[in-house]
């Protein structure tokens, strides 16, 4: 036997005896491991965006109201303190299209409870997707690849590499939920507990005066939003506006069409608002400019349950 015929004859033996049942059982560890860790780890963590976008997909509690929203209201709204079968789906960095999402499924579901509670933010209707975790479990859910759009990835399809540098985040999220190492968390909700120096503080309102914000408007999210309104009469909407420091308002440049949008949305029959953003909150109870910290969290869900109390529908 030639040289050359030898060597490609270890080679091949040296393939399927070695190499390919190797590869074969790391592929089916990596498999089983992709299932442990989004069984005990993904899922099993209240706070982690995937487990709130798997949760408003397939999961349904009859009774339950949930909560929509960016870091404003995954930081803000403090469901034991609303009452019993509230829920926060807030997630940080999102705008008002992944909001439109959740209201989307959520309509889909028959409930007993006609209320939505929607953390309405004054910078508008928004694209921001947040981080990219939060869909990837879902990924080749329908509406969840559409709301993706060019950000999906053919690899989100595969066990296991799927993940591949989410890992870290997704412990944190368990780790925080389990142990509310930094964060105090409840039925979704995921507050800061660290608090700000004075000097902090002051840096990020003098950053903020200097600052121009602005109320954004995209035609087809707010027809989104209507057509969703209109199609579901027996669900009572709760826009809800929580609270802003004063800073926020010195260079809003267009406030007033913040405004006559919420005045539209008031003249709804099933719509309800209830606009918190200029209430009087000490320093003292801001994480920062547009959010509450976890003193300030229970001071807005107080005065917020008091306002849900008088509605009648």
């Amino acid at each position: 036997m030639s040289q050359t015929n030898l060597s490609t004859s270890n080679s091949k033996v040296f393939f399927l005896k070695i190499l390919f049942p190797f590869l074969l059982v790391l592929t089916g560890l990596g498999y089983l491991f992709g299932l442990f860790f989004e069984k005990e780890i993904i899922l099993n963590s209240k706070i982690c965006g995937a487990y709130k976008v798997n949760r408003i997909i397939h999961e349904t509690y009859s009774n339950e109201i949930p909560i929509f929203g960016s870091s404003r209201a995954e930081g803000g709204y403090i469901p034991d303190m609303l009452g019993t079968n509230y829920f926060n789906y807030g997630l940080d960095g999102t705008g008002s299209s992944v909001m439109l999402f959740f209201l989307k499924e959520e309509c889909k579901k028959t409930k007993k409870s006609s209320f939505i509670i929607l953390n309405f933010d004054l910078s508008g209707f928004e694209h921001s997707l947040g981080d990219i975790s939060n869909y990837i479990y879902n990924a080749d859910y329908a509406p969840v690849k559409e709301l993706l759009g060019k950000n999906y990835k053919t690899s989100f399809s595969i066990p296991f590499i799927k993940y591949y540098g989410q890992y870290e985040i997704y412990l944190k999220y368990y780790l925080n939920n389990r142990m509310n190492l930094t964060k105090y968390t409840n039925n979704g909700a995921s507050i800061e507990k660290d608090k700000m120096t004075d000097a902090r503080f002051n840096e990020l309102v003098a950053e903020r005066k200097r600052t121009t914000a602005f109320f954004v408007k995209d035609t087809a999210l707010i027809n989104g939003y209507l057509k969703v309104l209109n199609d579901n009469p027996k669900r009572l909407f709760i826009f809800v506006v929580a609270p802003y420091h004063s800073s926020y308002f010195e260079k809003f440049e267009n406030f007033p069409e913040a405004e006559n949008f919420l005045k539209q949305l008031r003249k709804i029959k099933n719509v309800r608002v209830f606009n918190f953003s200029k209430e009087i909150y000490p320093d003292s109870l801001f994480l920062n400019t547009t959010h509450v910290n976890y003193l300030g969290a229970f001071r807005f869900n107080k005065d917020l349950k008091d306002s849900l109390s008088k509605i009648s529908y």
